[in-house]
């Protein structure tokens, strides 16, 4: 039987659809950039991306396996020309490929999947959910309740995604799982003190500066609006804090109006799109998400894998993530709240230590990303096995 297991690994041809650019920055790109790149070497892997090839400017990671073959093909309306252009694409794919499994990432490419033709049981259809479906229209809610039973699995990273699945589009629980995110905690690491001062040095800050981070696009459901607002107040009761946001998108301009409106300027850095996250990361002193909606965030496993605190909005999977022993929970889009308890951790050195210690050792116990790819691959075997 182990042997059988094992042949059924090295035999398995996966395409997966996405939405996205997967070597752009965002979560759902960093987690496909996870899994694929540690695929055991017989598994194959096509990516079909369903827009244009990204500037090279704004690509902020790489994939670590050669053997994963990356495609574009841009898609405007699903609905469209373009949209049936890319179902033939697949198609033709399909019959080429001889693949076992199609995977598809976001409200396009899980419709393409939905759609392809299946024969003798192959190719199984995978959607992967990652996020609450905050974009989804009422349009896109009716369709995929009647689409829904195309698909073999629905996995998604936390279980708040799963009961949305389930409440909002009637999917049937026993075709659903849940794998969440890992995160690697040999890359993302805390810090020596040393190396703490130095690259707080390479960003112009010493080591009395009390550093409140944040890593997301800035795209309206991140709230940094909230967050600049809570930060102000923070600021005027300890003004040796600043603000770095890591990310980049459409909001840019506008948040910087009301860093300058509020008296910010200087305090609070944008930092766009960085490909050095992680060397960031472990030299601030509390990590901030204020987003009214989340799916299992990475941004979060990697800031607790760098030992750090976390001060996140009680929407979506946070919960399942900042528990009590390693940070706090607010209501979203609530600026005061969220204050507060940025205030709380800001003035306790020792609390953040303690809360940062045990985020840390909850991320290596429960989220390793050896453990995500390996159910991943479990939940794949048993899919072509008809399981």
């Amino acid at each position: 039987m182990e042997e059988s297991g094992r042949e059924a690994e090295q035999d398995l041809r996966i395409l997966v659809l996405t939405d996205t650019p997967i070597l752009g920055a965002g979560g759902s790109e960093r987690f496909l950039r996870n899994l694929l790149g540690l695929l055991p070497s017989g598994c194959r892997a096509d990516v079909l991306q369903l827009c244009t090839q990204p500037d090279p400017n704004s690509i902020v990671g790489k994939l670590d396996n050669p053997e994963v073959r990356l495609a574009y093909r841009p898609v405007d309306a699903i609905y469209g020309p373009s949209g049936l252009v890319a179902i033939a694409a697949v198609r033709r794919m399909i019959r080429s490929g001889n693949y076992d499994i199609v995977q598809s990432h976001h409200e396009k490419s899980d419709l393409v999947n939905a759609l392809l033709p299946r024969a003798h049981g192959r190719p199984r259809r995978l959607s992967n959910r990652r996020d609450m479906g905050f974009q989804k229209s009422a349009k896109m809610r009716w369709l995929m309740r009647r689409l829904n039973g195309r698909f073999d699995r629905i996995v998604a990273p936390s279980t708040a995604i799963l009961d949305s699945l389930a409440a909002s589009e009637r999917v049937d629980r026993s075709r659903l799982t849940c794998i969440p995110n890992g995160v690697d905690t040999r890359r993302f690491v805390p810090l020596s003190a040393a190396q703490r001062i130095a690259v707080r040095a390479s960003l112009g800050y010493s080591g009395d500066d009390l550093l409140v981070g944040c890593v997301a696009n800035l795209f309206p459901i991140k709230r940094h609006c909230d967050l600049i607002e809570a930060f102000a107040s923070v600021h005027a009761m300890l003004p040796a804090t600043r603000l770095l946001l890591v990310g980049d998108g459409p909001l840019r301009s506008t948040l910087m109006d009301q860093i300058a409106r509020c008296g910010l300027t200087g305090m609070v850095r944008l930092l766009g799109d960085r490909d050095d996250v992680a060397a960031l990361l472990p030299a601030l002193d509390l990590f901030v998400l204020a987003s009214a909606s989340e799916g299992l965030s990475n941004a979060i496993l990697e800031a607790q894998a760098c030992a750090l605190p976390v001060v996140a909005t009680r929407v979506g999977g946070n919960a399942e993530l900042v528990r009590e022993e390693c940070g706090r929970l607010v209501e979203a889009m609530k600026p005061a709240t969220l204050a507060e308890a940025m205030l709380q951790l800001l003035k306790d050195g020792e609390l953040r230590s303690r809360l940062g210690a045990a985020a840390r050792a909850r991320v290596e116990q429960k989220h390793s990303l050896q453990t995500m790819v390996n159910d991943y691959l479990c939940l794949y075997r048993n899919m072509v096995g008809g399981h």
